[in-house]
């Protein structure tokens, strides 16, 4: 009986597996062209203008910089950071605490401050949350890079979402005289709370340079940008000054370093020099600005997103690196801003203020001349 030989597979149908998948992988790489040009169009809608001047020694005619200081990770260490979390504490879910109390209109600039004798008038500070701080004093209303959204982020459905409400309702704001704003970061310049706000108030809005052509991209008006060291006077005893920060700026894929990151001493005739310092890692400049404008009689001072180390130390100051800045700025009363609002690193939500009372105690100082207020508490001093 003789061997069946195979029929030969024709050449064509052989070549149809290959067709096939040489189709599916063109598909995939249209797929992806087109995922890539859609975020890319998408990081260059959410870009802020860029900052065009003179060179100086903190802009090189492109970009900004702090002069002496490590540059932050860029794209490598932002996915080894992902790949590699070391998180201790995770966030608890969102719990919806009640508001605080309404602050009052205004604090009276002939009040006299609790503990205190009447040389000096009183100011009222209050813990709305992230960095958002309203400081009344002197008749004057000031906030500090308001923040009302659920989410630090270009998307409504995407980004670091809040862990908690707001601790004072908008509608329950006084009336603000001044808006300080210190860099261009979603969770430090959210546009649709700065909007409503020149909307309602029409405050005067103070800031860093490049800031402001955003600003009126979107509509807001009544903006003052400032450099490092410029002065201006606010009313007949308060003028405001710029001061460095060790940080970084952009809101998109194309304007990273595009426009300048600042902090701010109010200095007041009635009450002392006010610091909020903004968004910063620990530098040099903490010293000068407490050599230029100490004692502070209050200071603002960022504590939280500081894990890990390695990743955030260049422009996130951790409890230690915080009281340091306490001593170095020369501060009578220190509050902490920067924590327990939003999970934008590897800390938990309450780790910053227990690392802080641990490195006030190492440092033996009082742990009431450094507070970390709750969200929508109130405090005079």
């Amino acid at each position: 009986m003789g061997h069946l030989s195979a029929e030969p597979i024709p050449l064509q149908r052989r070549f149809v597996p290959l067709v096939m998948l040489s189709k599916i992988l063109l598909g995939l790489l249209a797929l992806l062209i087109l995922v890539v040009l859609i975020a890319l169009l998408i990081g260059y809608w959410i870009s802020a203008p860029r900052y065009t001047g003179p060179v100086s020694g903190h802009f090189n005619g492109k970009t900004f910089f702090t002069p002496g200081a490590k540059q932050p990770e860029g794209l490598a260490g932002v996915l080894k950071w992902q790949l590699n979390h070391e998180i201790t504490e995770p966030w608890p879910a969102f719990h919806d605490d009640a508001p605080g109390a309404a602050p009052p209109a205004r604090v009276d600039a002939n009040a006299t401050p609790p503990g205190d004798s009447a040389s000096r008038s009183p100011i009222r500070v209050t813990y709305v949350n992230h960095s958002t701080m309203l400081l009344q004093f002197d008749g004057l209303n000031v906030l500090t890079d308001p923040i009302y959204e659920n989410r630090v982020s270009p998307f409504s459905f995407i980004g670091p979402a809040r862990n908690c409400p707001p601790g004072i309702r908008f509608d329950d704001l006084p009336h603000i005289d001044l808006l300080l704003l210190s860099h261009n970061h979603w969770d430090h310049l959210e546009i649709g709370t700065v909007k409503k706000l020149a909307a309602r108030d029409k405050p005067r809005i103070i800031c860093p340079l490049g800031v402001k052509a955003f600003l009126e991209q979107e509509g807001v008006g009544n903006v003052t940008e400032m450099d490092w060291q410029q002065s201006v006077p606010i009313n007949p005893t308060t003028t405001l000054h710029c001061v460095p920060a060790q940080h970084f700026s952009g809101r998109g894929m194309f304007d990273r370093n595009a426009t300048l990151w600042a902090g701010y001493v109010i200095a007041s005739k009635a009450v002392g020099n006010v610091y909020f310092a903004g968004d910063s890692g620990y530098g040099p400049h903490f010293k000068a600005i407490g050599a230029q404008f100490g004692p502070l009689r209050l200071a603002l001072i960022p504590i939280g997103a500081y894990k890990p180390n390695w990743f955030m130390a260049p422009v996130h100051i951790g409890p230690p690196d915080a009281v340091r800045v306490h001593q170095d700025v020369r501060s009578e009363q220190s509050v902490a801003i920067h924590f327990g609002t939003f999970p934008l690193a590897d800390d938990g939500a309450s780790e910053p203020v227990t690392d802080m009372k641990k490195a006030l105690a190492a440092q033996q100082i009082d742990a009431a001349r450094f507070r970390a207020l709750k969200n929508g508490e109130s405090v005079n001093f």
